[in-house]
């Protein structure tokens, strides 16, 4: 069973195939990988050689890996690790379970059973373990014949190889790793600390370790086995539970013999996880009522782009003014200096840049006319990408760069913010667009400030309507938050500006500067918005690369 997925706009086909493992005339076995506390861009920027391996469809010939770093968490409690590792295990969210916090389990298992009791409802003799380090999931969906296990991470790891090599090893197997989860609480999750880090690669180290044990299994060429990497949150500080992107953004990952090798289109959920496997096993789920949905079967590859395409706008802020304005890229866009504003040649991050400041003869932007008249791709495709410093908090909720009236957040039209608080008591760099759907707006962050360094932020929406909202600085670490940007409002009939919202009159002015600026009128993929940011860092500017 193969077919052709035509990707979206700027994605090139994928391949399609079947998660039954039942056609290959294979032993199906699967094995489920909760991670607490694992936020998505820890896979890129942590030392995560398994995790990758995995990813990259290399762990062994004929296995692929269906992969997101966008997927989240359930919507309908918040992130913490009860009601999420319920609805990995089950396939259904809070409303439908009734877990919303961390407390004594009053799901109906009987209703809503784990995928391991289900296969089990339908394999008779099949064999289901689920290990454990955090005693309330003792509570998921017990069943005698499904075999619990107990202990710390670091007893669990040295097990559980032994186990899956084993002869008589279970055909199901669910793991729930706790230390991604400990160091964050104990050090930070974001920004990254090195307590943190290090249990991120200890998780990857034991994830590592099973995989070698499944594939020396001397049974392993007649065996098809699942194996799904999954978050129940990521992290912000050293807290989770907050909404804004950093505790709901987690990885999922999908690597079997009938997956196709690439990335999961949109945001996938963790209660994917049980649909999925029930799928691989050959399990008719549809009277189940659950919430997730099988994937795997349909990936997406980024097409490779020249940077130059689809870019409206360029402006590395170099020589004197008003020349330094001039765009380089011709689109129909000019940049209009309005106010108090300078280039400054010395102390830009890659030479000179954009300096706004708040003084007595008034504030600076600088006005991107004909910007309105755009045509993005697909209608709301952008991609915006620049390095900002600050040299002290800002005074209200300054802006960066946007194309809408700020006034109001539920306004048509996208804008990056220089100072705004997202459930936290500490204002930073967050994203706001408007939305014809929910509440209206969005706001996705917020990025800490670090005063007096240049840090880089990128945002982009792709053709799925997956937002990606990026920061990076000097050390080299790439934050990435994802956010479902599908019914984004987008055309405002405003021009885009630096420094102040479309209107050019917002009172909150912005105290900083812009260096190496850059709209596109097309989305970027996570490759391209790399490597302008491994360039920035090592002094390249956008210019050189294109």
């Amino acid at each position: 069973m193969k077919k052709t997925v035509v990707a979206l706009a700027v994605l090139t086909a994928s391949t399609v195939f079947c998660l039954n493992a039942a056609e290959n005339n294979l032993k199906p076995k699967a094995l489920v990988i909760m991670l607490d506390g694992m936020r998505a861009d820890s896979i890129e920027n942590v030392y995560t050689p398994n995790l990758r391996m995995l990813r990259d469809g290399k762990w062994q010939p004929g296995y692929k890996c269906a992969w997101s770093l966008s997927a989240h968490t359930i919507y309908d409690a918040i992130t913490v690790s009860g009601p999420n590792h319920t609805s990995i295990a089950t396939g259904v969210t809070s409303k439908k379970h009734t877990i919303k916090q961390n407390h004594k389990s009053t799901c109906d298992f009987k209703k809503w059973p784990s995928w391991l009791v289900r296969v089990a409802d339908a394999r008779p003799g099949t064999k289901g373990l689920f290990m454990y380090s955090w005693r309330w999931d003792e509570q998921i969906s017990p069943d005698p014949r499904v075999k619990f296990i107990h202990g710390s991470d670091a007893g669990n790891a040295a097990a559980m190889p032994q186990i899956l090599a084993a002869a008589d090893a279970p055909d199901c197997v669910q793991w729930y790793i706790d230390w991604p989860d400990h160091g964050g609480h104990g050090f930070g999750y974001y920004p990254y600390t090195f307590g943190h880090l290090n249990t991120v690669y200890l998780s990857d180290k034991a994830i590592g370790d099973a995989l070698k044990a499944i594939a020396s299994r001397p049974t392993f060429k007649d065996e098809d086995w699942m194996i799904i990497v999954t978050a129940d949150h990521g992290g912000y500080w050293r807290t989770h539970g907050l909404w804004g992107g950093h505790c709901e953004t987690i990885p999922f990952l999908v690597a079997g013999r009938n997956v196709s090798q690439g990335r999961l289109p949109g945001i996938p959920h963790n209660y994917y996880a049980a649909p999925t496997v029930l799928t691989h096993f050959g399990i008719d789920w549809s009277g189940f009522d659950l919430d997730g949905k099988a994937v795997g079967t349909e990936t997406v590859t980024d097409a490779k782009r020249c940077l130059k395409d689809g870019l409206a706008v360029y402006m590395p802020f170099e020589g004197k003014a008003p020349a330094a304005f001039a765009n380089t890229v011709k689109s129909g866009v000019t940049a209009e200096s309005r106010g108090k504003t300078a280039i400054v040649g010395r102390g830009g991050f890659l030479g000179g840049c954009l300096h706004l400041a708040t003084t007595t003869n008034g504030t600076g932007s600088v006005c991107l006319k004909g910007s309105e008249k755009l045509a993005f791709e697909n209608g709301a495709e952008f991609a915006i990408a620049m390095w900002v410093k600050m040299p002290e908090a800002q005074k209200g909720d300054s802006v960066i760069v946007a194309n809408k009236d700020w006034h109001k957040g539920s306004n048509p039209g996208i804008l990056v913010t220089a100072n705004k608080k997202i459930e936290s008591k500490v204002g930073g760099v967050c994203f706001n667009a408007g939305m014809s759907s929910g509440r209206g707006r969005i706001d996705v962050g917020p990025y800490d400030i670090e005063f007096g360094k240049w840090t880089f932020y990128a945002v982009t929406r792709g053709p799925d309507g997956v937002l990606g909202y990026y920061q990076g600085g000097r050390d080299g670490y790439l934050y990435r938050i994802s956010f479902n940007a599908k019914d984004i409002k987008f055309k405002t009939g405003l021009p885009f500006f630096l420094g102040q919202d479309g209107t050019g009159k917002y009172p909150a002015a912005f105290n900083g500067d812009i260096d190496d600026f850059a709209l596109w009128t097309r989305s970027l993929s996570y490759e391209d918005v790399r490597r302008i940011y491994e360039a920035g860092r090592n002094g390249i500017p956008l210019g050189d690369l294109l």
